[in-house]
């Protein structure tokens, strides 16, 4: 039945408290914030306070996955950057992959929020099958991920996930991608944007898009060359880790 592969990562959520700027990080589709535990770290090591939530219908088995609504997913992020700004903290929302496409609607939904981090965004997909997903969903209830494109062997350890992905809800996924694609202008946040130009997941083509169609007056756009579609635990994530610093210090 749609179990997790084995993985010595955990796929909890976690929180590091710290200073007055709370990171709120949102992990990719069928992933799990093991994906971004480095970074939190790296960040939390420089006074920041760091939240990484276990998004709807993930961390147990596909099954519990397949009828999750996007909509659950942007009230999930919804109800903690309002818990946030109600304590006071100044938000950051940044996010892997599917969790980038949620860190821009959270931009979108809340002009509270003060800057947003797009790690690896799937803004227009690299994976061929997006194009026949409809008729996917209507044949397998699931299909096999993307081979993995990692080029750090280790970072096998350092992840959790499911080995497939639901057909239905991959379809919906899509559909928010595409309504976030038509909303661009609306984000008006400091943005900054990290990718692979060895991911296949995703295009140069969608990250140029999101960079001269959003609504923000300040985009950094930044290209890795040694590191596949999960670059916050591949083999360059000290640079992504180091650029993010970089980038939240000029706040």
């Amino acid at each position: 039945m749609g179990a997790a592969e084995f993985m010595a990562a955990s796929p909890d959520p976690f929180s590091m408290p710290g200073g007055p700027i709370t990171v709120l990080l949102l992990h990719g589709y069928t992933g799990s914030p093991a994906e971004l535990s480095l970074l939190a770290k790296a960040l939390h090591a420089q006074g920041f306070a760091v939240e990484a939530p276990l998004l709807a219908g993930h961390g147990t088995c596909l099954e519990d996955l397949m009828p999750v609504q996007p909509r659950q997913w942007l009230e999930q992020i919804d109800a903690v950057v309002q818990r946030l700004l109600n304590n006071g903290q100044r938000v950051v929302v940044a996010g892997l992959s599917l969790g980038s496409i949620l860190a821009i609607q959270a931009g979108m939904r809340h002009p509270a929020v003060e800057a947003v981090i797009a790690y690896s965004p799937p803004i227009v997909s690299g994976d061929p099958r997006a194009l026949i997903a409809p008729l996917l969903s209507l044949i397998l209830p699931s299909v096999p991920r993307p081979a993995d494109d990692f080029v750090d062997p280790a970072m096998a350890e350092r992840v959790w996930k499911y080995p497939r992905w639901p057909s239905r809800c991959s379809v919906r996924v899509l559909n928010l991608i595409a309504s976030t694609r038509r909303h661009l202008r609306d984000l008006h946040q400091p943005l900054m944007v990290m990718a692979s130009t060895r991911d296949k997941v995703i295009t140069r083509r969608g990250v140029e898009l999101l960079r001269h169609r959003s609504g923000s007056e300040d985009v950094v756009v930044h290209w890795l060359e040694g590191s596949g579609h999960a670059i916050t635990t591949d083999a360059e994530w000290q640079t992504v880790a180091d650029q993010t610093l970089i980038f939240l210090k000029g706040l």
